[in-house]
């Protein structure tokens, strides 16, 4: 093999996967597990989201990914693998609040999945445009949206495990979409699926910087408390580990004087580090919210899920990027 086979970088734009189903266009973001390009299903003449399984480390020769660095052939495999789990827990939530996988498979010696192109922005975008923290009425908006899709993983024996401002999607046509489930798990206790660490310090509690430690809708919930203490302080909360050190969390109304009283006391329950204290589901963080706890779909919502974007065919504009434009598009307001 000489060094000119050796590319460290993305697929080129105009290639074809699956036997040319799939076209890569151009690339949304790129993260240590990954990259995720905007791209069409030449079938259908739709855009989608291609994500494909590319782990930090390692590279390509042609389109083919090579296990390097600390990737052995074993755990690159076995990462692999989870990341088709991932596609395959997806596919069976068909909800507006969770992102829509519509295919996943193999190839390039990776895996790649294949999702519902959103446009829009992430939470944290939105955080960063509003100066780092939003009103109370709009904070408790999102937050409400995000339990929708929420219970509908719990009820369904899944953990997200990373919910954060970085994993929710406003987009155009008004919905809020938890995006990013790498980290999902089952938590049926008789569950044989393999436990891979994957969390994000101070959005994950205790248990999840453990192997041995036990797991349940609870643990999501204490990321659902940071989420809104993150988006009504404009902090993040000081991580578990921090806190079990002795690193105090200071309340929310003591952050921010505008925050009712109620909705502090919840964030602290849902954030409270032993687990027989902590708020253990979906609806009764909405009732210590004080917020409806209704999950059901009404008929504008479910237009929304089978429509991405207002105007689906915006998303082929950019199709034609030049090279140059790629670094701008890392950070774009395009997601999966």
């Amino acid at each position: 093999m000489t060094a000119s086979t050796k590319v460290t970088g993305v697929l080129s734009s105009g290639s074809y996967l699956l036997d040319g189903v799939y076209q890569v266009n151009r690339v949304l973001g790129q993260g240590g597990f990954g990259i995720t390009y905007q791209g069409v299903d030449t079938r259908l003449n739709r855009p989608v989201a291609l994500k494909e399984f590319f782990p930090e480390g390692c590279w390509r020769e042609g389109t083919t990914v090579i296990s390097s660095g600390r990737w052995t052939l074993k755990t690159y495999s076995d990462a692999k693998q989870k990341f088709l789990q991932e596609g395959q827990t997806l596919g069976r939530f068909n909800h507006p609040g969770i992102v829509r996988v519509f295919y996943y498979f193999e190839e390039n010696n990776t895996a790649y999945m294949v999702m519902e192109y959103l446009q829009g922005r992430t939470l944290a975008d939105l955080l960063r445009q509003r100066g780092g923290k939003l009103r109370e009425s709009e904070a408790l908006h999102y937050i409400q949206k995000i339990c929708q899709g929420l219970e509908v993983l719990h009820k369904s024996q899944f953990l997200h495990q990373d919910i954060k401002p970085d994993n929710v999607m406003l987009t155009k046509d008004d919905r809020v979409v938890l995006i990013d489930f790498g980290a999902a798990r089952d938590f049926n206790p008789r569950s044989s699926q393999p436990f891979i660490p994957t969390f994000t310090p101070g959005y994950a509690p205790l248990e999840q910087y453990g192997q041995a430690l036990k797991f349940g809708t609870f643990t999501d919930i204490y990321a659902l408390g940071a989420t809104l203490y993150h988006l009504l302080t404009g902090v993040v909360p000081p991580s578990a580990v921090e806190r079990a050190a002795g690193i105090e969390l200071k309340p929310v109304c003591q952050l921010n004087s505008q925050v009712s009283p109620y909705v502090s006391l919840a964030v602290s329950r849902a954030l409270a580090m032993e687990v027989q204290e902590r708020t253990k589901s979906v609806r009764e963080f909405l009732d210590l919210l004080q917020l409806e706890n209704s999950n059901s779909v009404n008929s504008s919502d479910r237009t929304h899920f089978y429509e991405s974007s207002q105007d689906p065919w915006s998303a082929f504009e950019s199709s034609r990027s030049s090279a140059a434009t790629y670094e701008s598009q890392n950070r774009s307001n395009s997601w999966f």
